[in-house]
């Protein structure tokens, strides 16, 4: 009997082990802060993961498209991303190659041209622990010159970004790719772009910690300062259940541009236009 009853427990505490760690959650905040004393931006969010699957709460946001309490949902591995709003009771798929193609309009729009495009590694190395995890620490420097033309008015300047990011190579779990991603915003420029992503593609795993300082010099000489810093800050094994990553049955879906004017609304944004926001879907 006693053999049996040590048999049993040791069972019930691997299977609640194993259910421990299924899944993972973790909080990472992002700070923004400029030159002259400008005010610090910071954002908060709370994640769930499990395999492909993944959940980002916003709790504190000062982006209007991902308001406080919205949230980014995926159930294939990032790829496919959702955008939640709980408060509206709305849902809409975010396309990050809608909202690339939005920005290389823009960028058409002001006759934006990129020249002297470089990407250097400064070094890598052991990074220590991040939240516990260990790290490989990868530097590099990013610089350009863009001009741009734009209703008679034509601007150009230097722009140089040195960035220090901190990988962890044991995590694998695709969906962690929704927030710590690897690959960078496009900038609009084909060259540059696949020079950052030649870069980035030897990393194995996800960032955990990200430091970029960009500097930006005008064509008079006037530079600003701008330092980003993006950080993991908790990370907890969690059993994660299921409708963590659903859409509640009943929301709407709708547009993810909607809100920035589209078709019928002769204030609209040209570029949601564009991209056919504005467009309710029934």
């Amino acid at each position: 009997m006693m053999r049996k009853g040590l048999i049993a427990v040791a069972v019930m505490a691997s299977v609640v082990g194993g259910q421990a760690w299924a899944g993972i959650s973790y909080q990472a905040r992002t700070t923004s802060e400029g030159t002259k004393g400008a005010d610090m931006q910071s954002n908060l969010v709370r994640a769930w993961v499990d395999g492909d699957k993944a959940k980002i709460e916003f709790v504190e946001s000062n982006n209007p498209m991902m308001g406080k309490g919205t949230y980014l949902v995926t159930s294939d591995g990032s790829k496919t991303l959702y955008l939640v709003d709980p408060k509206e009771k709305t849902y809409s798929k975010f396309d990050l190659d809608g909202i690339a193609q939005l920005t290389g309009g823009a960028m058409k729009m002001m006759n934006a041209k990129f020249s002297d495009p470089k990407v250097e590694p400064l070094g890598e190395e052991n990074g220590g622990l991040v939240v516990g995890i260990p790290t490989t620490l990868y530097r590099y420097r990013t610089s350009y010159t863009m001009s741009m033309s734009f209703m008679g008015m034509k601007t150009s300047s230097k722009t140089v970004e040195e960035q220090e990011t901190w990988v962890a190579p044991k995590l694998v779990e695709a969906a962690l790719g929704i927030w710590l991603r690897r690959d960078a915003p496009k900038t609009g420029n084909d060259e540059l772009d696949g020079m950052i992503r030649a870069q980035r593609s030897k990393w194995q795993g996800f960032p955990l910690k990200q430091r970029t300082v960009r500097t930006a010099t005008d064509n008079k000489g006037k530079s600003q300062v701008t330092t980003t810093t993006m950080e993991v800050i908790d990370w907890q094994p969690a059993v994660v259940p299921a409708s963590t990553f659903a859409i509640p049955a009943g929301f709407k879906e709708t547009d993810m541009f909607s809100a920035m004017g589209g078709e019928g609304d002769e204030g609209g944004n040209p570029f949601a236009k564009m991209l056919g926001g504005g467009k309710k879907k029934e």
